[in-house]
């Protein structure tokens, strides 16, 4: 016996008994219709025929008793096919109050029955069958179902069998007849699936590709835990092959496909491990190569260790001998310590503020400082010592330094307390010291240039903050004492001599206060001021450019204008034969001070009203007493004065001699002299 007899006696018993199984129903569903056919069929007017044989019937009593079926209720073989009630049915009513099981009796359904109106439904509840731990799904082909699910499969594949064996039965007499080819006949078997093997190499490549590619995890969450699982796992589960599938030597099977699966565990793991050993060791390739970097950098930083300390050691050995022999009285910074400060601005430059070597640098400096600042004579000679801090400023730190290299850093600074350096605490507690004492004890504020001299040329070295407290602490309240003391009736020295030399250095900004104090004491000199006095007009155009525009024309608007207007409106007065010029002329002398607006209103108002009242009354006269070329002329003088004065082109003097024409011409002509005494364009 070959193996496919084997394999035919294995499943033969299963054969035979569906097939019993299926006569056996039929045979039964053949007597129930035997018992129908003893009864009588009563029709309209007809009483009870005989009983008519099967054979011998026109109709298919089979076919009769299924259209039956399909019209009437459920059989009693139907009814009693439904599961019966569990045991423990109904057993969660002891938790609660049975509220949903009497709705259900109020609706027509009774305990121990299916749902639904006829009881053909569902009698227990869905039922939950739990996977075995650490089991994923359909692993070794575990079944999910549930015995209820198991059971109601059965019932329905019965169904269906019932149905085919009985439509098979039912037009079986119609194929009876009918030649079919032997091929037809045989019964079609389906193709057998193909075995797939693995060999060690390829389960080694298929694992150094799962490794490369980074594994989708899924969470398996029926068990009583939550497990990550490989999505690729899941996707090379293939289906089960003939040995899986076949029933015999279950426990060599077994015992074989444990040994392959250990096997190929194996495999993929050292398969894993080679692909790990792999990345490790381009990780260490990576990390010893950063190592030898940071070995390189930490053998520059003992080298430049070793410089700076080399350095320093022979700066503390050349503070010590020039300590012993006196030498800073002699000798500069530069000629001291010339050589060791160039090797720290040059080779160790990017040191000197990582490090704070200007410490060291600034304690050397200090005894020197303190010799030049004991007898200096800081108004005399205000560069004294500047040189070397000059020479050697990159080495003397200060925050203005960091600040003009990083806005940030200026930011935090605002916000934080700052340490002064150690360049700015010598600047501070030696040089401000000498300074301050120079600038109350013996500088003459009327003569700025020795401390102009001083600040300008100090202002490049000094901290910030240090200069700007020498100007707002020092500089400003000492003139603006002098400047509240200024009395301009008495003082012979102008004001502007003492104060503009400033401005280069201390900015309008700075001064803004001073100006509005000067502005003030010349107004109040000017309540008593006449036009005639031009020591006014001399004292102010000094100040033009140094005040804004509008301060300008807002002081002169209060102050001057007024006072001009008033002379010429008492003292002006227009006289053909004797005209006085002088009070025309104190007013004329201010026009580039003042506004063009403001002087054009002044001439039109004050001067060629009148002007021109005097002119149409000569032309009125009789015309036998006017001499138009006396009238020619007292135009023509009139337009020179103009011009003497610059004004030849103003606005208002070329309006009125415009009208001055048009009545000369009409009077010449013999016409009506218009009169224009108002210029209105």
């Amino acid at each position: 016996m070959n193996e496919n007899d084997d394999d035919q006696v294995d499943f033969t018993p299963f054969t035979g008994f569906r097939q019993q199984k299926r006569q056996k129903r039929f045979a039964d569903d053949m007597g129930d219709d035997d018992d129908d056919d003893d009864r009588g069929h009563g029709g309209l007017g007809l009483g009870n025929k005989p009983n008519i044989s099967f054979t011998t019937s026109k109709k298919d009593p089979a076919k009769d008793r299924l259209k039956q079926q399909g019209t009437s209720q459920p059989s009693l073989r139907d009814r009693s096919r439904s599961p019966a009630p569990g045991t423990d049915f109904a057993a969660f009513n002891k938790h609660t109050t049975g509220f949903g099981q009497r709705m259900l009796e109020r609706m027509g359904w009774k305990s121990g029955t299916g749902l639904g109106s006829s009881g053909e439904g569902m009698v227990n509840p869905v039922e939950t069958k739990l996977r075995p731990k650490g089991m994923g799904m359909g692993f070794r082909g575990f079944d999910e179902r549930t015995d209820q699910a198991k059971a109601d499969a059965a019932m329905s594949s019965e169904d269906e069998e019932d149905a085919v064996d009985k439509d098979t039965k039912l037009d079986g007499w119609k194929r009876q007849d009918t030649t079919t080819p032997a091929s037809s006949q045989r019964p079609s078997s389906s193709k057998p699936k193909k075995t797939t093997y693995h060999t060690a190499k390829d389960v080694i490549a298929h694992a150094e590709q799962s490794i490369q590619h980074q594994p989708q995890k899924v969470l398996d969450m029926t068990g009583p835990s939550i497990r990550e699982i490989s999505l690729s796992d899941i996707k090379r589960t293939d289906s089960p092959t003939l040995m899986e599938s076949t029933t015999r030597l279950p426990e060599l099977r077994h015992n074989v496909r444990l040994l392959v699966d250990l096997a190929k565990g194996d495999l993929e793991n050292m398969s894993r491990e080679k692909q790990t050993n792999h990345y490790k060791f381009i990780a260490l390739q990576e990390e010893l190569e950063s190592l030898q970097i940071q070995q390189q950098l930490q053998l520059q930083k003992q080298q430049t260790m070793d410089q700076i300390k080399e350095v320093t050691m022979q700066i503390q050995q050349q503070f010590k001998l020039a300590q012993e022999q006196q030498l800073y009285q002699t000798n500069s910074i530069t000629a001291l310590y010339g050589p060791l400060f160039e090797t720290l601005s040059t080779a160790l430059a990017d040191q000197v503020a990582l490090l704070q070597l200007d410490t060291i640098v600034v304690a050397v400096w200090v005894p020197k400082m303190k010799l030049v600042c004991a007898d200096w004579d800081v108004l005399g000679d205000p560069e004294c010592g500047l040189d070397d801090i000059r020479r050697w400023r990159s080495l003397l730190r200060c925050h203005d330094d960091e600040d003009k290299r990083s806005r940030s850093s200026r930011k935090q600074h605002l916000t934080a307390t700052l340490v002064a350096t150690p360049y700015e605490s010598m600047m501070n507690t030696i040089w401000l010291h000498r300074v301050r004492s120079a600038i109350n004890n013996e500088w003459n504020v009327r003569e700025p240039e020795s401390l102009i001299q001083l600040l300008t040329q100090w202002q490049t070295v000094l901290p910030q903050y240090l200069f700007e407290n020498v100007v707002h602490q020092l500089v400003l309240p000492k003139i603006t004492r002098a400047v509240n003391d200024w009395d301009p009736r008495q003082d012979q020295e102008m004001i502007h001599t003492w104060i503009h030399p400033w401005l280069p250095l201390l900015r309008e900004w700075r001064m803004a206060d001073l100006f509005t104090s000067i502005r003030h004491k010349l107004s109040v000199v000017l309540r008593q001021w006449h036009p005639s006095d031009e020591s006014a007009l001399e004292v102010l155009s000094r100040w033009k450019g140094v005040w804004t525009q509008v301060q300008m024309d807002t002081f002169l608007q209060k102050t001057v204008v007024p006072k001009l207007s008033q002379v010429l409106r008492q003292e002006f007065v227009v006289n053909p034969h004797d005209q006085q010029l002088e009070p025309l002329f104190w007013c004329l002398a201010w026009h580039e001070l003042l506004n063009p607006e403001v002087l054009q209103s002044l001439l039109e108002t004050e001067v060629f009203t009148q002007w021109l009242r005097i002119l149409y009354k000569w032309l009125t006269l009789n015309p036998e007493n006017v001499n138009f070329d006396e009238v020619k002329e007292w135009y023509l003088w009139w337009k020179q004065v103009f011009a003497s004065l610059s004004l030849a082109d103003h606005p208002s003097v070329l309006k009125c001699t415009r009208k001055a024409l048009d009545m000369m011409s009409a009077a010449s002509s013999g016409d009506t002299v218009p009169k224009a005494y108002v210029l209105d364009g």
